[in-house]
């Protein structure tokens, strides 16, 4: 579970996202072969609409001009390059990639390189609190 008075405290916190913004995120997804965001994720993107600490992020929809957050939807689209895939990448480091296996309904920490699991988890919490490095 995510504590958000933690993250606010920790964290750099975008305003939330609607759901108009979601939803033209995961149309822009969907149009280029790659699974839909997650729910508990979008629940979270209307909390936060974007997340960051130091080198570390968790993408939000529909980012525009902002250096401190970046797009879902733009890094995926630029990382896969019109190639289909069945995960996305949620946030990074600079070792690590948070992504959602949408065939496995699992999130899981990997290295950039290898693309070896670091960590995994059907929650949320877990790759968030690990990316960020919130305590």
């Amino acid at each position: 579970m995510l504590d958000f008075d933690r993250i606010k405290e920790q964290v750099g916190c975008n305003e939330p996202a609607t759901e108009a913004q979601i939803k033209i995120c995961n149309l822009r997804l969907k149009q280029n072969n790659l699974p839909e965001l997650p729910t508990d994720y979008c629940d979270i993107l209307k909390i936060f609409n974007g997340l960051s600490n130091e080198d570390a992020s968790v993408f939000g929809v529909e980012i525009k001009n902002n250096n401190w957050y970046e797009d879902v939807a733009d890094f995926n689209i630029s990382y896969f390059n019109g190639n289909s895939a069945q995960w996305l990448i949620l946030g990074k480091d600079n070792f690590f990639f948070f992504v959602y296996d949408a065939e496995q309904k699992m999130y899981y920490i990997v290295d950039r390189d290898t693309m070896d699991d670091e960590c995994s988890s059907p929650d949320v919490a877990v790759p968030i609190n690990y990316i960020l490095r919130i305590e």
